[in-house]
């Protein structure tokens, strides 16, 4: 079964395809109807494998592997996963539905009003903080730990519910020392403006590369700025890997407390013995800043309500549209609605659980940013080695001596060194065409008088 026979009314063992969310590398992400006895009805997300990479044996594995992850992690913090299954060859994952939405439309709505206030930021970053905390922590079947590193921890797998609970999602490139698939040298796993650095160098990961991550994320929640964008994502990664000093948040917002700047600053420490050491660390830094309050998701539900009220109910009534239309046995619509299209809810890479080397996968446009999209730029036709100082790219600083000529230059672009042609070079330019011209008619003449072939003169036809 193709994915393109998925479909509203589709049953997948007890779970009913209502509306597809989002498409991306390797599953498409449906809300269901989880039915039961005596009328049970339980709206779920459904995470639906491609069919395309149903023969792909390490697709398989990692989609297998984020299940069975996650399903060990038991916190309000992480969204969890109800149920695996297989049906007519499709293979699906089953977790809860967030009625919510990602820190990348909370931060688009919120720049009209202002940005986001801080209060409601670090409310937001001290429950990821304890989702992911919970994920490091988790402990195999022995009772040991299994090294859980989320590895995509980004604006679009923060979900914010309308009830002001927070919820870290997609663990898809995660990795565990229980994972049965391994990261192949050379391979990049996740998102490249917010990899750390050691995950950037292709070096072994672990909880702080996720601190890492977040420190960028509430960075830009609170600036507007991503710390280390550039023109396209092999700068972006140039940035992470070296060892220039940030420049502080606090010089973007001058109102910003020391204290927040401190946090942000020591969470994106480049040398990761000079960051938190565990999530919980961090989590109790903010603390000090922002303490907990018995009204704080009551805080932040009334903040959602306020900015994002009417969007959550066009999504939900989307989802009651479709309840309908199936149980009458009426179409729905194969798309997206608008509900969850509009300000680019989720997009098409959300879901992508491998980047090899800097393919297309890697480049993300910062939604944080509108106006400056990766996705707008030139791609690189290569990675770099990983072992390897990255080259400068083409730069406006680099002193031109001849200014007359200079123009625009494409990444990777092969030399013109003789951009103004000399007498020399037009000389040989003509003689090189009308050499052509007088071969191309003795060619196809059909025959040919060479004096000095053996045939004396005579014409001997030509085999072509």
């Amino acid at each position: 079964m193709d994915d393109q026979e998925l479909r509203a009314g589709l049953t997948l063992g007890r779970y009913e395809l209502l509306v597809p969310i989002a498409t991306g590398g390797t599953a498409a992400v449906w809300a269901a109807r989880m039915k039961g006895p005596r009328g049970f009805e339980k709206i779920v997300a459904a995470k639906v494998m491609l069919a395309e990479l149903l023969d792909d044996p390490d697709a398989e594995v990692m989609f297998l592997d984020e299940a069975r992850t996650v399903a060990r992690i038991r916190h309000p913090n992480v969204a969890e996963v109800l149920d695996l299954g297989e049906e007519g060859g499709i293979l699906f994952l089953v977790m809860e539905w967030v009625d919510g939405e990602p820190l990348t439309v909370i931060a688009r709505e919120a720049r009209a009003l202002g940005g986001v206030p801080l209060s409601i930021a670090l409310k937001i970053a001290k429950q990821a903080c304890a989702g992911l905390h919970a994920a490091h922590e988790l402990l195999d079947d022995h009772g040991q730990p299994m090294g859980l590193v989320h590895r995509d921890v980004s604006p679009q797998n923060v979900l914010v519910g309308h009830d002001g609970q927070v919820k870290v999602i997609d663990f898809g490139v995660a990795k565990a020392a229980s994972n049965q698939l391994r990261t192949n040298v050379g391979h990049l796993k996740g998102k490249v403006a917010y990899m750390a650095p050691e995950q950037a160098l292709g070096d072994p990961v672990d909880r702080r590369t996720d601190i890492f991550a977040l420190g960028i994320v509430l960075y830009q929640l609170l600036t507007g700025k991503h710390p280390f964008r550039g023109d396209n994502e092999f700068v972006t990664l140039g940035r992470i890997r070296n060892k220039e000093v940030i420049e502080p948040p606090k010089l973007l917002l001058p109102s910003l407390p020391d204290e927040v700047n401190a946090i942000i600053v020591k969470a994106i420490s480049k040398p990761r013995e000079g960051r938190y050491q565990t999530m919980l660390e961090l989590q109790r830094a903010i603390e000090k800043v922002c303490p907990t309050k018995e009204s704080g998701n009551d805080e932040l539900a009334a903040f959602m309500k306020s900015l994002l009220g009417s969007r959550g109910e066009k999504k939900r009534l989307a989802i009651r549209e479709a309840m309908v239309r199936v149980d009458e046995h009426r179409p729905v619509e194969a798309r997206v609605p608008p509900a969850f299209t509009e300000s680019k809810t989720l997009d098409s890479e959300s879901f992508a659980p491998m980047i090899t080397g800097l393919s297309k996968e890697a480049r993300e446009v910062d939604l944080l940013s509108p106006q400056d999209p990766l996705s707008a730029r030139a791609p690189l036709s290569a990675p770099p080695p990983l072992s390897a100082p990255l080259p400068s790219p083409p730069s406006a600083l680099t002193p031109d001596p001849a200014p007359q000529s200079k123009r625009p230059s494409a990444p990777f672009e092969i030399p013109n060194f003789r951009r103004r042609g000399s007498p020399m070079t037009l000389i040989a330019a003509v003689a090189a065409i009308v050499l052509g011209i007088v071969l191309a008619i003795w060619s196809f003449s059909g025959d040919s008088s060479d004096p000095g072939s053996p045939s004396g003169g005579h014409p001997v036809k030509k085999p072509w």
